[in-house]
C-alpha cells in the first residue's frame, strides 16, 4: 500500500521568485540576515528574514534543521526523493511555508508572488517523477486570476488548493469565494486549508505574543473556519467539492 505524506512543505528560498516577470522583479522578496553577537558567541547560525514591501517575516523559523537545506527547498529533488525513500514514503503533498501568513496588502503584488510560486512548484513536480505533488496557491484578490491558476495546477501535478483559515477580512465560506470552489469542483480539487493567518491585522497581534516569537510566524493555532457555526454549508454548494483541513502544528 502506497505511503502519502500529506501535509510535507517546502521552504521558500531564492529561486521561488525567479519566475516573476521583469516587470514585478521590484516586488520580489529580499533575504535580510540578522547579526547577533550573542549568537555566534554560542556558535548559533545567523536568522534569515524575509522583507516584503517594507514588512519582515521570518524564513528560518519553524524548521527542523536535521534535515539538510537543499532537501527542506527543494534544490536538490534527487536528495528530497532519497529523503522520502529513507522515510518509506511513496508521495508528498507539498504545501507552502512563507504562505503561512499573508505577505501583503498589495493585491497585484500578491498575485506575482502566487504566480512565482506555482511555477517553481510545478517544475519541482516535473522533476519529482510523479512523487511531489502539491497544492496551488490561488490570488484571491482576483478571481479570474485565482481560476487561471488552478488550471494550471491541475495541469502541473497540483493535487488541491490552498486556502487559509482567514482570508483578509473573510472566512472561506464567504460567497465572494464561491467562483473558486465551482471551478475546484470541475477540476476535481480539494479545497486544503491549513493553519495559518491570512490578516496581517491579526499577524501583529499574534506575533506580538510571548509564545509566537520562538517562531516568529505570528500565526494561529488552528483554522477558524472549522469552528464557525455552519461553517461547511459554503462548502457543501457544490457536490464533489472536499475540503480537508491540515492540522496546527504541522512540522515544516
Amino acid at each position: 500500500m502506497a505511503v502519502i505524506d500529506a501535509d510535507a512543505h517546502v521552504v521558500e528560498w531564492e529561486r521561488t521568485w525567479e519566475y516573476m516577470d521583469e516587470s514585478e522583479r521590484p516586488f520580489a522578496p529580499r533575504v535580510m540576515v540578522y547579526k547577533d553577537p550573542a549568537q555566534k558567541l554560542f556558535g548559533q547560525r545567523a536568522s534569515e528574514y524575509w522583507m516584503i514591501g517594507g514588512r519582515v517575516f521570518a524564513k528560518d523559523a519553524n524548521i527542523g534543521f536535521d534535515i539538510a537545506r537543499e532537501r527542506r527547498e527543494a534544490a536538490d529533488i534527487e536528495a528530497r526523493l532519497a529523503h522520502m525513500d529513507e522515510l518509506e514514503v511513496d508521495t508528498q503533498v507539498l504545501y507552502p511555508s512563507l504562505f503561512l501568513r499573508t505577505l501583503t496588502p498589495l493585491p497585484h503584488v500578491d498575485a506575482s508572488l502566487c504566480k512565482s510560486y506555482n511555477r517553481w512548484l510545478a517544475d519541482i513536480w516535473k522533476a519529482g517523477k510523479g512523487r511531489l505533488r502539491w497544492v496551488v496557491i490561488p490570488p484571491l484578490h482576483y478571481i479570474d486570476k485565482a481560476i487561471e491558476e488552478l488550471n494550471f495546477g491541475k495541469k502541473n501535478g497540483a493535487c488541491g488548493v490552498f486556502i487559509r483559515g482567514v482570508e483578509g477580512d473573510k472566512l472561506p465560506t464567504d460567497p465572494y469565494f464561491f467562483p473558486v470552489y465551482e471551478e475546484a469542483s470541475r477540476l476535481g480539487m480539494p479545497i486544503c486549508v491549513h493553519a495559518s493567518q491570512g490578516n496581517l491585522e491579526m499577524f501583529d497581534i499574534f506575533g506580538r505574543a510571548p509564545a509566537s516569537r520562538s517562531s516568529s510566524s505570528g500565526r494561529s493555532t488552528c483554522s477558524p473556519v472549522l469552528l464557525w457555526p455552519g461553517c461547511h454549508r459554503g462548502f457543501q454548494i457544490y457536490g464533489g467539492l472536499l475540503l480537508r483541513s491540515a492540522p496546527s502544528g504541522s512540522p515544516t
